[in-house]
């Protein structure tokens, strides 16, 4: 192998771990927002099953003035 061959093969090496370095920087804050999301659905799920009527809670009773 010669050494324009060999050199050029440093060089695509080098820009393949720069690629990686980037894809890996992106999926590590894709990750983050995700979990971040999984946590906010999570608390929305809890505050809407706080305010939910259950189902076999019957008709809601009638305020004195109807």
């Amino acid at each position: 192998m010669n050494a324009d061959a060999l050199n050029e093969l440093e060089i695509r090496l080098a820009f393949q771990e720069d690629a990686i370095r980037a894809l890996d920087d992106l999926v590590y804050a894709q990750q983050r927002r995700i979990d971040a999301l999984e946590q906010q659905c999570r608390r929305l799920a809890e505050r809407l099953d706080a305010v939910a009527v259950p189902p076999d809670a019957g008709p809601p009773e009638l305020p004195p003035h109807y």
